[in-house]
């Protein structure tokens, strides 16, 4: 997280779902969902991946799996994995906003900035290689994302029944952004999200979108990060190890520290204010769940909104006048 950005008696826990089979039945995710909602989970991460795996399907594409998921849980956060180097920011803005309306301000964006070459094979046109100006495209297209939410100011529908004018146009702007790589005119076509700016996510590690995010995430503690765990749990340590053994012995790195332990010994390993439990099975997603989150020091969330989950700030337009910075910007 940006230092100062949020507020420390903020306790988060989410789960993100990147390393499980997804491909299944509509209702299995939706079943997994309601049992973290029901559990208490804060927010749930979609992955998305823009190619066909080497050994079978790729995930539901996340935006349409959250839209699915946002219609049918009422609390928990969902948060969608999109990268920059095969979306376009006016699509994707339009997109992350449409989808915090229909969560009622649950919904947050993880930005990636990564290519791998399946996906870039399958995004090519003339002119443009998804490899090339990767970093550049994605300093540029978080902040171009951010202004286009803003693009509408809260109060531009004013709907005035004796004038008929329904809204104003001064509250309406365009963005006219002309960077080294993208070109976006705006306005957006859908109007300001109900948190104002959705939460925005990146890994520490991802340079070129990680000084734009609200939530830095790493696998080294860190009291301005959320703490990223691949837990290997079970009651007995040994059948933990064999449960770890037989995922390949993975070890920990910049991204993911690697816990292997009875509840109480992984428990004792979570003491951090932010948690992103990411699983490899629906397995251990129901042994962390079960034996692991009651463990959990956790202060109920202080609104019903992503960001209050947080503990971030209400979100000032950026387009809005400076002496109504202060009262604009949705605190839901």
């Amino acid at each position: 997280m940006r230092s100062g950005a949020y507020s420390s008696s903020a306790t988060t826990v989410g789960y993100q779902l990147s390393g499980m089979d997804l491909t299944g039945l509509p209702s299995e995710l939706v079943a997994t969902a309601q049992a973290a909602e029901t559990a208490g989970v804060d927010y749930l991460v979609l992955p998305d991946r823009t190619a066909a795996r080497p050994d079978g399907a790729s995930p539901p594409t996340a935006l349409i799996a959250a839209a699915f998921l946002a219609a049918r849980t009422d609390e928990i956060g969902i948060v969608v994995t999109a990268a920059t180097a095969y979306h376009e920011p006016y699509s994707l803005a339009r997109q992350v906003a449409s989808l915090d309306h229909i969560g009622a301000g649950r919904v947050g964006w993880f930005a990636d900035s990564t290519t791998d070459a399946a996906s870039d094979a399958n995004h090519r046109r003339e002119g443009h290689d998804p490899a090339r100006n990767a970093a550049a495209r994605a300093q540029e297209f978080v902040p171009l994302v951010r202004d286009l939410w803003d693009s509408w100011e809260d109060g531009a529908f004013v709907h005035e029944k004796d004038t008929g004018r329904f809204v104003d146009p001064a509250r309406i702007h365009a963005v006219d952004h002309v960077g080294a790589v993208l070109a976006v005119r705006g306005p957006l076509n859908v109007i300001r999200p109900p948190q104002g700016q959705p939460v925005v996510f990146a890994r520490a590690a991802d340079t070129p979108v990680a000084d734009h995010a609200d939530v830095l995430v790493s696998g080294v503690p860190q009291a301005d990060h959320a703490f990223a765990v691949v837990p290997f749990v079970a009651r007995d340590e040994a059948v933990a190890r064999e449960l770890h053994a037989a995922a390949g012995s993975p070890a920990g790195d910049a991204d993911n520290a690697v816990i292997v332990g009875t509840p109480e010994q992984v428990a004792a390993q979570l003491r951090h204010p932010h948690v992103l439990v990411r699983f490899t099975t629906r397995g251990q997603l129901a042994a962390f769940t079960e034996l692991v989150l009651p463990l959990l020091d956790r202060s109920a969330p202080s609104g019903p909104t992503l960001r209050a989950r947080f503990g971030l700030p209400a979100a000032p337009n950026r387009f809005a006048p400076t002496q109504d910075k202060e009262l604009t910007g949705n605190a839901r």
